[in-house]
C-alpha cells in the first residue's frame, strides 16, 4: 500500500514536468553563442554604468566648497556608525548644508546622469533582444513596468552618490524607497 501511495505520489508529481516537455509554446534554448553574447552585452554595459556613476560622483565632488565636503563627510561617517542609521535624516541634514548653486549644480550632474543611464539601458536591451532566439519573450514583459521616482533633493542624491557602499550610487530610487521626494 505505501509504495502505490509513493508510487502515485511521484507520477502525480512529475506530470507538470511532463505537460512543460510537452509544450509547443515554450521559448527555445539559447545556445552557449547567444549566452555569451548576452554575457559580453552586459559586461559592457556593467562598465558603461559604473563609469557613469563615477562621472557623476565626481562633479559632485567638485560642486561643493570644502567646508560643506568636511560636513558631508561626517554626516555619511556618522551614519555609517550610527546604531540605527537614519537615511532620511542625513539626506535632510546634507542637504540643508548646500548653498544654492551647489544644489542646482548637484541636481543637473543627476538628471545628466539619469538620461544618459536611461539611453545606455535601452540600448542594452536592444542589444539582449538582438541576441535572443526568435520567439523568445521581449525583455520589455519581464519588467514589471514600476518606475520609481528619481530623488528630487540634492541632499539624497549626495548621500547616494558619495556613499561608500559601491552599490548605493547604483541603486537610485530603489536604495531610497520611502524617502521623501
Amino acid at each position: 500500500m505505501k509504495n502505490s501511495i509513493l508510487a502515485l505520489a511521484l507520477a502525480l508529481g512529475m506530470m507538470p514536468l511532463a505537460a512543460l516537455a510537452q509544450d509547443t509554446n515554450a521559448p527555445p534554448a539559447m545556445t552557449d553563442q547567444q549566452r555569451q553574447a548576452m554575457h559580453q552585452t552586459f559586461e559592457q554595459f556593467a562598465q558603461q554604468e559604473t563609469q557613469l556613476h563615477q562621472q557623476m560622483r565626481s562633479q559632485i565632488l567638485s560642486s561643493l566648497s570644502p567646508a560643506h565636503l568636511r560636513g558631508i563627510a561626517a554626516t555619511i561617517g556618522n551614519l555609517a556608525i550610527a546604531q540605527n542609521p537614519d537615511m532620511r535624516a542625513a539626506a535632510k541634514r546634507i542637504d540643508s548644508l548646500l548653498s544654492p548653486g551647489e544644489r542646482q549644480r548637484i541636481m543637473a550632474a543627476h538628471e545628466a546622469y539619469r538620461s544618459q543611464s536611461r539611453q545606455l539601458h535601452e540600448q542594452m536591451r536592444s542589444d539582449m533582444e538582438r541576441v535572443m532566439p526568435a520567439g523568445r519573450p521581449d525583455m520589455e514583459k519581464h519588467q514589471n513596468g514600476t518606475t520609481q521616482r528619481p530623488p528630487q533633493d540634492a541632499g539624497t542624491i549626495v548621500l547616494m552618490a558619495l556613499s561608500p557602499h559601491p552599490m548605493m550610487g547604483m541603486m537610485h530610487g530603489h536604495m531610497m524607497e520611502g524617502m521623501p521626494h
